[in-house]
């Protein structure tokens, strides 16, 4: 009987320590994690992978240096503010922050037909220089501009921040450039023929090399973006072209105009982008 008490007293014994340990929770683990939203966006902050983007966007144009110059009267500079409309693209290598950079910007420019004619008419004063009308109608100087093409390729880089990413390139090209025709007229201020003074400087088209560096701030919408860009766009094309001049006995004589061109401008542009992974 002593022996069975014993028995007993060991099992209750043991059965207590084992419903114990069932019970018994254990050492403190370590604290909860972020919730699974919370931790997602943590982790894309710290870490956003680069994109490229595949854009296009219009644009205004500011000629700026000898291009929008107004101070002689040769033929060159006065180009007024414009417009442009580009295709460009760039391509991350690898999924790194560097890439390769392509672009298509066509630029308008006016000339400004107005500040060219009190030019030339200051600088001779023996004569009354005006605009004269075409065979339509209109004035000689109506939608006359230059119109660059640049195509371009480069360097890209881009820096991501979440869904904004700071776009730099550097690139270089070559300039497609076509030269307006300028068309004036004068007759002497002592009327000695009834017959007036022109002169027709024929339109031209030239080529250079061209050179670019621009930046975009760029926001992502899934795989669409918003881009607002600026370049600086520069070339020094060569002028050929040929000058008619007929004076007031209706004789034509012509000349071979050349020299430089100097083409710089700012552009400013808003495009809408397609992520390029």
């Amino acid at each position: 009987m002593k022996k069975i008490k014993i028995f007993l007293a060991v099992l209750l014994v043991g059965a207590i320590q084992f419903a114990d340990a069932q019970y018994y929770p254990g050492p403190p683990g370590p604290p909860p994690g972020p919730a699974p939203r919370e931790r997602h966006n943590d982790e894309a902050a710290e870490i956003t992978p680069p994109t490229g983007y595949f854009e296009i966007s219009v644009g205004a144009t500011e000629p700026i240096g000898n291009f929008a110059g107004t101070g002689s009267t040769s033929y060159s500079g006065y180009a007024l503010p414009g417009a442009d409309l580009a295709i460009s693209l760039g391509v991350p290598i690898n999924h790194s922050n560097l890439g390769i950079a392509l672009m298509y910007k066509g630029v308008s420019n006016q000339f400004d037909y107005n500040s060219y004619e009190n030019n030339i008419q200051y600088s001779d004063p023996s004569k009354t220089y005006y605009i004269p009308y075409d065979q339509y109608g209109n004035n000689a100087d109506q939608g006359i501009s230059y119109d660059e093409s640049f195509i371009m390729v480069g360097l890209f880089a881009t820096y991501p921040i979440q869904r904004l990413s700071f776009d730099f390139r550097l690139m270089g090209g070559v300039a497609i450039c076509s030269l307006p025709e300028v068309v004036y007229a004068a007759h002497a201020t002592s009327l000695t023929a009834p017959d007036d003074f022109s002169w027709d400087i024929s339109a031209s088209s030239t080529s250079s090399f061209a050179f670019g560096a621009g930046a975009d701030l760029r926001y992502k919408f899934r795989r669409v973006s918003l881009m607002l860009g600026v370049d600086f766009l520069t070339a020094d094309p060569l002028i050929s072209t040929n000058e008619t001049y007929v004076d007031q006995s209706g004789s034509t004589s012509q000349s071979r105009l050349g020299g430089n061109l100097p083409i710089s401008l700012m552009s400013y542009s808003i495009g809408i982008g397609y992520t390029v992974r």
